[in-house]
């Protein structure tokens, strides 16, 4: 909780930094291709996140790893100010932070589709389609395959959870079974 209250708060600060959706979206990218840089690494996460290592040791690692990645100034400044408040280890909690932020901004909700197999080009503009109605705003999905849904899908948007999995149903089913 604490993790997204922070992430949240350098999340929006970057955003207000850029005022700019293209900027914005190319920060995105490069801050996520940082992050896969990291993640790739034990060694490399070990020096960014350890208080083993001076300030001044994770900031050069960082600057040169910017230089190598040919990643932009913003970007440069952003991993700088992350680097000496030893908050690297948020990254992946900021840009999705971020992303939120900027879909938002565009008046579009995130959507977090999970079905129990993979979906058809026209089944998914069919949930995209129908979730665009029912939430009065254009949609954004991502789409995630998840066997023990067993069958039909869950669907999470703007902090709701719409269930039509028949695991969703099966412990409805069983909960009002036990409680009458």
């Amino acid at each position: 909780m604490a993790q997204d209250k922070v992430s949240q708060r350098y999340a929006k600060a970057v955003f207000d930094y850029l005022k700019d959706e293209a900027k914005v979206r190319s920060m995105i990218g490069e801050l996520q291709e940082f992050a896969m840089l990291i993640e790739g690494s034990s060694e490399l996460t070990l020096v960014l996140t350890s208080d083993v290592y001076s300030d001044n040791e994770r900031l050069a690692v960082v600057n040169d790893l910017v230089g190598k990645a040919k990643l932009s100034k913003d970007t440069q400044r952003v991993l700088s100010v992350l680097t000496a408040a030893k908050r690297l280890d948020h990254l992946k909690s900021i840009v999705d932070k971020l992303k939120l932020i900027l879909l938002e901004s565009g008046n579009v909700v995130s959507l977090s589709v999970e079905t129990a197999t993979s979906l058809e080009t026209d089944e998914k503009k069919k949930i995209e389609d129908r979730f665009t109605k029912i939430l009065g705003k254009k949609v954004e999905a991502s789409y995630k395959v998840d066997p023990a849904l067993l069958g039909g899908l869950r669907v999470t948007a703007a902090g709701r959870t719409y269930d039509g999995s028949l695991t969703g149903w099966l412990s409805s089913f069983e909960e009002s079974l036990i409680t009458g």
